[in-house]
Protein backbone atom coordinates (compact mmCIF):
# COMPACT_ATOMS: atom_id res chain seq x y z
CA UNK A 1 0.00 0.00 0.00
CA UNK A 2 0.99 3.78 -0.66
CA UNK A 3 0.51 6.59 1.04
CA UNK A 4 0.59 9.96 0.44
CA UNK A 5 0.30 12.90 2.75
CA UNK A 6 -2.07 15.42 1.24
CA UNK A 7 -2.33 18.51 2.64
CA UNK A 8 -2.61 22.46 2.75
CA UNK A 9 -1.44 24.73 4.58
CA UNK A 10 -0.20 28.08 4.95
CA UNK A 11 3.38 29.42 3.43
CA UNK A 12 4.37 29.55 6.99
CA UNK A 13 2.81 25.62 6.86
CA UNK A 14 0.13 26.13 9.47
CA UNK A 15 -3.21 24.21 9.70
CA UNK A 16 -5.64 26.12 10.99
CA UNK A 17 -7.52 28.04 7.93
CA UNK A 18 -9.38 30.66 10.30
CA UNK A 19 -6.22 31.89 11.25
CA UNK A 20 -4.71 32.37 8.00
CA UNK A 21 -4.25 35.87 6.37
CA UNK A 22 -6.63 36.90 3.51
CA UNK A 23 -5.10 36.41 0.05
CA UNK A 24 -5.03 39.15 -2.89
CA UNK A 25 -7.14 36.95 -5.20
CA UNK A 26 -9.79 34.91 -3.77
CA UNK A 27 -9.50 31.26 -3.80
CA UNK A 28 -12.00 28.29 -3.04
CA UNK A 29 -10.21 26.33 -0.29
CA UNK A 30 -12.16 22.99 -0.70
CA UNK A 31 -12.46 23.17 -4.48
CA UNK A 32 -8.47 23.33 -4.84
CA UNK A 33 -7.82 20.98 -2.03
CA UNK A 34 -10.42 18.02 -3.01
CA UNK A 35 -9.49 19.05 -6.87
CA UNK A 36 -5.86 18.05 -6.24
CA UNK A 37 -7.03 15.09 -4.10
CA UNK A 38 -8.94 13.69 -7.18
CA UNK A 39 -5.83 13.05 -8.92
CA UNK A 40 -4.54 10.29 -7.16
CA UNK A 41 -8.00 7.72 -7.52
CA UNK A 42 -7.11 6.76 -3.75
CA UNK A 43 -8.89 4.00 -2.38
CA UNK A 44 -9.79 6.59 0.81
CA UNK A 45 -8.26 8.61 3.18
CA UNK A 46 -6.82 8.44 6.99
CA UNK A 47 -7.23 11.22 9.69
CA UNK A 48 -7.14 11.06 13.53
CA UNK A 49 -9.36 11.14 15.79
CA UNK A 50 -9.72 14.70 16.57
CA UNK A 51 -10.11 15.60 12.51
CA UNK A 52 -12.96 13.11 12.31
CA UNK A 53 -14.50 14.54 15.35
CA UNK A 54 -14.68 17.71 14.28
CA UNK A 55 -16.00 16.11 10.43
CA UNK A 56 -19.79 15.58 10.57
CA UNK A 57 -22.48 15.73 13.48
CA UNK A 58 -23.21 12.14 13.26
CA UNK A 59 -19.42 11.27 14.71
CA UNK A 60 -19.85 12.07 18.45
CA UNK A 61 -16.79 11.78 21.07
CA UNK A 62 -16.92 10.32 24.50
CA UNK A 63 -14.58 9.14 27.18
CA UNK A 64 -12.66 6.06 26.13
CA UNK A 65 -14.44 2.76 25.64
CA UNK A 66 -13.52 0.39 28.70
CA UNK A 67 -10.77 -1.97 28.26
CA UNK A 68 -11.40 -5.87 27.69
CA UNK A 69 -10.04 -8.14 30.44
CA UNK A 70 -6.89 -9.80 29.80
CA UNK A 71 -8.19 -12.94 29.66
CA UNK A 72 -10.76 -11.98 27.40
CA UNK A 73 -10.70 -13.84 23.59
CA UNK A 74 -8.87 -11.81 21.25
CA UNK A 75 -11.00 -9.43 19.35
CA UNK A 76 -11.20 -10.21 15.36
CA UNK A 77 -11.77 -7.50 12.35
CA UNK A 78 -14.63 -6.68 11.63
CA UNK A 79 -16.13 -5.12 7.55
CA UNK A 80 -19.25 -3.30 7.78
CA UNK A 81 -21.13 -2.13 5.17
CA UNK A 82 -19.11 -0.64 2.89
CA UNK A 83 -21.42 -1.06 -0.21
CA UNK A 84 -18.13 0.02 -2.58
CA UNK A 85 -17.49 3.38 -1.26
CA UNK A 86 -14.05 4.90 -0.52
CA UNK A 87 -12.99 4.60 3.14
CA UNK A 88 -12.60 6.66 5.57
CA UNK A 89 -9.71 5.68 8.05
CA UNK A 90 -9.76 6.98 11.64
CA UNK A 91 -7.22 6.05 14.13
CA UNK A 92 -9.04 5.78 17.27
CA UNK A 93 -7.21 3.46 19.77
CA UNK A 94 -8.60 4.31 22.77
CA UNK A 95 -12.40 3.92 21.32
CA UNK A 96 -13.92 7.27 22.36
CA UNK A 97 -15.63 7.57 19.18
CA UNK A 98 -19.67 6.98 17.99
CA UNK A 99 -21.25 6.36 14.65
CA UNK A 100 -25.01 7.30 13.75
CA UNK A 101 -23.86 5.66 10.34
CA UNK A 102 -21.34 3.84 8.88
CA UNK A 103 -21.26 6.03 6.14
CA UNK A 104 -19.65 10.01 6.20
CA UNK A 105 -22.12 12.77 4.70
CA UNK A 106 -19.15 12.97 2.24
CA UNK A 107 -19.90 9.57 0.93
CA UNK A 108 -16.92 7.16 2.44
CA UNK A 109 -17.55 4.39 4.29
CA UNK A 110 -15.93 4.36 8.07
CA UNK A 111 -13.06 1.73 9.10
CA UNK A 112 -12.03 2.74 12.51
CA UNK A 113 -8.43 1.23 14.17
CA UNK A 114 -8.69 0.40 17.59
CA UNK A 115 -6.44 -1.20 20.19
CA UNK A 116 -7.46 -4.62 21.04
CA UNK A 117 -7.95 -4.08 24.81
CA UNK A 118 -10.83 -1.22 23.49
CA UNK A 119 -14.13 -3.49 25.60
CA UNK A 120 -16.79 -5.71 23.08
CA UNK A 121 -19.74 -3.70 23.83
CA UNK A 122 -18.02 -0.84 22.34
CA UNK A 123 -17.26 -3.05 18.73
CA UNK A 124 -20.83 -4.13 19.15
CA UNK A 125 -21.95 -0.82 19.08
CA UNK A 126 -19.72 -0.64 15.60
CA UNK A 127 -21.19 -3.57 14.53
CA UNK A 128 -25.02 -2.51 15.03
CA UNK A 129 -23.93 1.02 13.13
CA UNK A 130 -22.44 -0.33 9.81
CA UNK A 131 -18.80 0.79 10.74
CA UNK A 132 -15.91 -1.29 9.99
CA UNK A 133 -12.75 -1.65 12.48
CA UNK A 134 -9.61 -3.11 12.19
CA UNK A 135 -6.95 -2.98 15.00
CA UNK A 136 -3.39 -1.71 16.19
CA UNK A 137 -0.52 -3.97 15.25
CA UNK A 138 2.03 -4.80 18.53
CA UNK A 139 4.33 -2.73 19.52
CA UNK A 140 6.55 -0.82 16.78
CA UNK A 141 4.03 -1.76 14.27
CA UNK A 142 1.30 -0.36 15.50
CA UNK A 143 0.61 1.69 12.26
CA UNK A 144 1.71 -0.55 9.74
CA UNK A 145 0.29 -3.20 10.72
CA UNK A 146 -2.97 -1.19 10.84
CA UNK A 147 -2.28 -1.16 7.36
CA UNK A 148 -1.77 -4.44 6.84
CA UNK A 149 -5.19 -5.45 7.85
CA UNK A 150 -6.82 -2.94 5.71
CA UNK A 151 -5.16 -3.88 2.57
CA UNK A 152 -6.08 -7.32 3.16
CA UNK A 153 -9.44 -7.10 4.13
CA UNK A 154 -10.58 -3.87 1.91
CA UNK A 155 -7.91 -4.23 -0.91
CA UNK A 156 -6.81 -0.81 -0.74
CA UNK A 157 -3.73 0.29 -2.37
CA UNK A 158 -3.43 3.91 -1.92
CA UNK A 159 -4.79 6.17 0.90
CA UNK A 160 -4.15 9.67 1.11
CA UNK A 161 -3.52 10.07 4.94
CA UNK A 162 -4.75 13.83 6.14
CA UNK A 163 -4.74 14.25 9.49
CA UNK A 164 -3.32 16.77 11.94
CA UNK A 165 0.54 16.98 12.43
CA UNK A 166 0.05 14.65 15.70
CA UNK A 167 -0.81 11.38 13.34
CA UNK A 168 1.26 12.64 10.08
CA UNK A 169 4.37 12.50 12.13
CA UNK A 170 3.56 9.45 13.71
CA UNK A 171 3.62 7.97 10.32
CA UNK A 172 6.97 10.13 8.96
CA UNK A 173 8.60 8.78 12.14
CA UNK A 174 6.97 4.97 11.06
CA UNK A 175 8.41 5.68 7.68
CA UNK A 176 4.88 4.94 6.17
CA UNK A 177 4.55 8.11 3.94
CA UNK A 178 5.63 7.26 0.07
CA UNK A 179 4.84 10.71 -1.09
CA UNK A 180 4.04 14.77 0.45
CA UNK A 181 1.58 16.19 -1.43
CA UNK A 182 1.47 19.78 -0.37
CA UNK A 183 -0.52 22.78 -1.44
CA UNK A 184 1.03 25.91 -0.34
CA UNK A 185 -2.16 28.72 0.24
CA UNK A 186 -1.02 32.05 -0.37
CA UNK A 187 -1.45 33.29 3.29
CA UNK A 188 0.23 33.37 6.37
CA UNK A 189 -0.41 32.47 10.08
CA UNK A 190 2.51 34.05 11.52
CA UNK A 191 1.87 32.49 14.93
CA UNK A 192 4.64 30.49 17.19
CA UNK A 193 3.28 27.01 18.38
CA UNK A 194 0.54 26.79 16.35
CA UNK A 195 -0.63 23.79 14.40
CA UNK A 196 1.27 22.38 11.49
CA UNK A 197 1.61 19.64 8.72
CA UNK A 198 3.94 17.04 10.80
CA UNK A 199 3.82 17.95 14.87
CA UNK A 200 5.57 14.53 15.75
CA UNK A 201 5.18 13.94 19.94
CA UNK A 202 8.63 13.70 21.72
CA UNK A 203 7.07 10.43 23.10
CA UNK A 204 6.88 9.15 19.75
CA UNK A 205 10.42 9.97 18.22
CA UNK A 206 12.46 13.13 18.82
CA UNK A 207 14.46 13.27 15.59
CA UNK A 208 11.75 11.70 13.11
CA UNK A 209 12.85 13.10 10.13
CA UNK A 210 16.27 12.28 10.90
CA UNK A 211 16.31 9.68 8.00
CA UNK A 212 14.01 11.05 5.19
CA UNK A 213 15.09 12.21 2.09
CA UNK A 214 12.89 14.17 -0.20
CA UNK A 215 12.81 14.44 -4.34
CA UNK A 216 11.01 17.13 -6.11
CA UNK A 217 8.19 15.07 -7.83
CA UNK A 218 6.45 18.70 -9.32
CA UNK A 219 5.50 21.95 -8.63
CA UNK A 220 2.27 23.42 -10.07
CA UNK A 221 0.80 26.83 -9.61
CA UNK A 222 -3.05 26.16 -9.14
CA UNK A 223 -5.91 29.09 -9.23
CA UNK A 224 -5.93 31.96 -6.99
CA UNK A 225 -1.78 31.41 -6.56
CA UNK A 226 -1.73 27.96 -4.59
CA UNK A 227 1.40 26.11 -5.30
CA UNK A 228 0.92 21.96 -5.34
CA UNK A 229 4.18 20.61 -4.31
CA UNK A 230 5.15 16.76 -4.89
CA UNK A 231 7.90 14.64 -3.36
CA UNK A 232 8.90 11.44 -3.27
CA UNK A 233 9.77 10.24 0.18
CA UNK A 234 12.95 7.96 0.66
CA UNK A 235 14.52 7.11 3.96
CA UNK A 236 18.49 6.41 4.40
Amino acid sequence: MRIVCHMIASVDGRLVVSRWSRPQEPVDISETYEGAASRYAADGWIVGRTTMADYADSVVEHAPAAVRTSCARQPEPHVGSREGRPLAVVFDPKGRLHFESPTLPTGEHVVVVLCRCVCEEHLEELRRSGVSYVFEGKDEKKLSGALEAIERLFGAKLLLLEGGGIINGSFLADGLIDELSILVYPAVDGAYGEPAIIGCLPQVSKDPAKHVRLKLLGADVLNGGVVHLRYDVARG
